[in-house]
């Protein structure tokens, strides 16, 4: 209540703001407790309430939820979502955690050393990274070392990788950034664009699905892949199976290294 006493508010409608807010962040029964007496999750939706109990214009929320362990973070990150549904207020969230970026933004800005890397939807952000920061920092990502032959193709150490190449001179360094779930891999060793013979080194199981390690091709180096854990029993995946791994084009982005 420190900002509605601030603003000189009678007490009756005070307190009857504070039940209402507490309510609202949903913890109507915790009134006239001392901080320590509240869990982590419910000592941030106090701040929250805090934070709304003048009617800002603007909210800043920074790192709002990074003490918290995961299941608190998943379920607040949802309340905090809601409720900024509900109230329309503009909301800046700071943030190092890239799930929670994605889950609660329509905009998101990612900045590096203080400049804006990119501003864009979770989905653009996530599908068209603008700069290999921003394809490192958001998500999972492989990175392959090409050189544009002729437009459209990329020569990485043997092998060719079609994929668009937009303005790139040929003869340019060029960096082909491929997320895990976009790998499409199978056991059929029939030759298609962009296909390519790989080893599995290693598997690690992450619930609804297996993340692999393999062994690509000349210049391909180590690389990461998701499938659903029926693909991985379907394909009888175990360490030094062999599998052939495809490249879509189109989920394919390619950057020109700097000079």
């Amino acid at each position: 209540a420190y900002g509605l006493e601030n603003q000189k508010i009678p007490k009756p409608e005070i307190r009857k703001q504070v039940n209402d807010l507490l309510d609202l962040v949903g913890i109507p029964e915790q009134t006239g407790k001392y901080p320590a007496q509240l869990s982590g999750g419910q000592q941030q939706r106090v701040a929250l309430a805090r934070a709304l109990a003048t009617s800002p214009g603007l909210l800043l929320l920074d790192e709002p939820l990074s003490a918290l362990d995961a299941r608190v973070r998943a379920t607040l990150r949802h309340e905090i979502r809601s409720l900024h549904e509900r109230l329309g207020v503009t909301t800046i969230l700071v943030t190092h955690d890239q799930e929670e970026a994605l889950s609660m933004a329509d905009r998101i800005v990612v900045m590096n050393e203080g400049r804006i890397e990119q501003v864009g939807t979770p989905e653009e952000i996530y599908s068209a990274p603008a700069s290999p920061f921003v394809a490192d920092f958001i998500g999972v990502m492989n990175f392959l070392q090409g050189e544009v032959t002729t437009s459209g193709k990329v020569l990485i150490g043997g092998n060719i990788l079609d994929c668009e190449t937009a303005n790139i001179p040929e003869g340019s360094k060029v960096r082909v950034t491929v997320r895990p779930e976009d790998i499409l891999c199978s056991a059929d060793v029939k030759k298609t664009a962009n296909s390519f013979s790989v080893k599995v080194d290693s598997l690690e199981f992450l619930g609804s699905f297996c993340r692999l390690i393999l062994s690509g091709p000349e210049g391909f180096g180590k690389l990461m892949t998701d499938l659903s854990t029926q693909q991985v029993h379907e394909l009888n995946v175990t360490p030094e199976t062999n599998l052939t791994a495809v490249f879509p084009a189109r989920n394919l982005r390619v950057f020109q290294e700097s000079s």
